[in-house]
């Protein structure tokens, strides 16, 4: 019986803890995005501005992902196990705000918050902005998972995933033939869906490589490396494969010669589906042949 009562406290202790976290997290959202300076304690209109309820919701959605990995310990009583779990809970939190911040700081450094979202009203903007919650917080529940109770592994393996989210965010002029800037500041939807995809499918695919177990740090890092540059491989012949099969045509030179215009400035959402879903399926299936496949004893032994 008294077991039963210390798994109910704890339960009713977890979800205090995730509310009194959203309760820190809804000033921290207004501090880094602010509406209206000056008061925190503003009523929130869902209806009035979509593109803020959907960049709001998104972290909101992306706490709860991370908050999935976190797990009570008995073994060493219950004390230990509330303490250990707001430790880990807390680090989890704040890492997830600042990588939040980091990868916004590095996508869209030409833009501001305030002017796309409050004053614009921007939904392109917001479901990039949204892409980047549900992305990282993927990739940080990973990162919580192998890193077990211990801070400093949390430390290594979150500058870790940083710099190889922040290297392929980078590459998306590679594999899109969209201008970010320039229709991001048209509001065109079809460069955010191109870039939903494209962030997704890297989030896998990095999630995928950090799911590996870690014994040493340096051999480690190197099987992560390797991971990535063996889906870079294999990447391509989905890529290829998904065009071919399906006979996908890319129309973008036809609807820009058809409109009379000099660059892609005026690209149908169709267009941004086509690159995200294209992008996004051929990671997810790379992954399968990356992560999932088990050689065994396939090798015999003499």
């Amino acid at each position: 019986m008294n077991e039963l009562f210390d798994k109910l406290i704890l339960r009713i202790v977890f979800a205090i803890f995730i509310c009194l976290t959203l309760v820190i997290y809804r000033f921290a959202h207004n501090v880094l995005y602010p509406s209206n300076k000056g008061n925190l304690l503003q009523k929130f209109y869902p209806s009035k501005n979509s593109a803020e309820s959907l960049h709001f919701f998104a972290r909101l959605l992306g706490i709860g992902i991370v908050f999935s990995e976190f797990n009570f310990n008995l073994d060493q009583g219950f004390l230990f196990a509330v303490m250990d779990f707001f430790i880990r809970a807390f680090s989890g939190f704040i890492v997830y705000l600042v990588s939040l911040y980091t990868i916004e700081s590095i996508v869209l450094y030409n833009f501001d918050y305030h002017d796309e979202v409050v004053k614009r009203k921007s939904l392109p903007f917001a479901l990039i902005g949204f892409v980047h919650a549900i992305g990282i917080s993927f990739i940080l529940k990973i990162i919580l998972k192998t890193s077990g109770s211990s801070l400093v592994i949390l430390l290594f393996l979150w500058l870790f995933a940083l710099v190889l989210v922040g290297f392929a965010t980078k590459t998306f002029p590679l594999m899109s033939r969209l201008s970010f800037n320039r229709l991001l500041i048209q509001k065109n939807s079809a460069v955010a869906v191109s870039y939903f995809g494209f962030f997704i499918g890297w989030s896998f695919i990095i999630a995928s490589a950090l799911n590996t177990p870690l014994t040493q740090i340096k051999w480690y890092a190197i099987q992560v490396v390797l991971k990535i540059l063996l889906s870079l491989i294999i990447l391509p012949i989905f890529i290829k494969g998904l065009k071919l099969i399906f006979n996908l045509t890319d129309d973008l030179n036809t609807l820009v010669k058809s409109e009379g215009q000099q660059d892609n400035t005026n690209v149908e959402l169709g267009y941004g589906v086509y690159e995200g879903a294209t992008f996004f399926t051929a990671c997810f299936l790379t992954i399968v042949i990356t992560g999932e496949v088990n050689f065994s004893n396939f090798y015999p032994t003499f």
